[in-house]
């Protein structure tokens, strides 16, 4: 199982995917989650028309909330570039064919399976760090030059960031490695996949207000379950000014467990349509 690791991992580096997908994700993180509020702020601040709300966006983005904020992003953008993430690196061999070589390789189809996972969630993990790193530095930038004191949050704050950001974006990334699996193709399983966290869980998400019932469903979607975790770590919910998909719907430790799920069978269900119909 080592073995399959290591090569998945070689793989996922020289593929160019993870870069581009990666990167632009790193780059959309500090522009639309530091660096736009503050531009915003900048244009707004000293004039007679702007009020309170207009400080929020300073705040969000100073170095006391930096982690808040970029697990606030979770939600709605990063759980969608991370399900095209999952998905371009699982159904990369479907589009190659490539997967019956491996198949034929390496020792079993669940262990491909799972090797391909814990590549993906390896270099997820990398990405979720790379997003911190790069918002702590733009926030710290934004802080010198708003002349504003820099009060970072603990170390104990700072992982549990990584790890909410992590969780979130990993069980976006297992919907995506599902779907890539079950219709054998990349652009098919991107398709689905963003269909269901940007319309139908932002429409279960819209209408629970006003249908209660609703309430039990939108606790087991993946985005409400990430703003869940966001605001446990101090993000303002869409409602009260936040960034959009942020919603409060369960504890941390519900939300916890139901994106744990999401990631475990999801994975399951992945490694059993595998071992049962596909070929080498």
């Amino acid at each position: 199982m080592t073995d399959v690791v290591r090569a998945e991992l070689l793989a996922t580096r020289k593929r160019p995917g993870t870069w581009i997908i990666g990167g632009a994700w790193v780059v959309l993180a500090v522009v639309f989650g530091m660096l736009v509020p503050y531009l915003v702020w900048l244009s707004l601040h000293g004039k007679p028309s702007s009020g309170t709300d207009t400080e929020k966006l300073l705040t969000g983005v100073l170095p006391a909330q930096f982690v808040a904020n970029s697990v606030a992003l979770y939600p709605l953008f990063g759980s969608a570039l991370m399900l095209i993430f999952g998905a371009v690196l699982m159904g990369g061999d479907y589009r190659w064919g490539t997967l019956g070589t491996l198949l034929g390789q390496r020792p079993g189809r669940v262990g491909l399976v799972l090797g391909k996972a814990a590549a993906i969630a390896m270099a997820l993990l990398g990405v979720t760090v790379a997003v911190e790193v790069a918002a702590a530095g733009m926030s710290a930038l934004i802080a010198a030059l708003a002349h504003r004191p820099m009060h970072w949050p603990g170390a104990v704050t700072m992982i549990e960031g990584v790890g909410a950001s992590w969780l979130v974006g990993g069980a976006a990334a297992s919907l995506g490695v599902f779907l890539a699996v079950l219709f054998r193709n990349t652009s098919t399983a991107i398709g689905v996949g963003l269909i269901w966290l940007l319309a139908l869980e932002n429409l279960v998400s819209g209408i629970a207000g006003t249908m209660p019932a609703l309430k039990a469903v939108q606790r087991l979607l993946i985005g409400p379950s990430g703003g869940s975790l966001a605001t446990s770590l101090g993000s303002s919910t869409q409602g009260d000014g936040g960034l959009p998909g942020v919603v409060s719907v369960s504890s941390p430790a519900v939300a916890t467990l139901v994106l744990g799920c999401y990631v475990v069978v999801l994975l399951g269900l992945s490694a059993l349509i595998v071992r049962r119909r596909d070929h080498a």
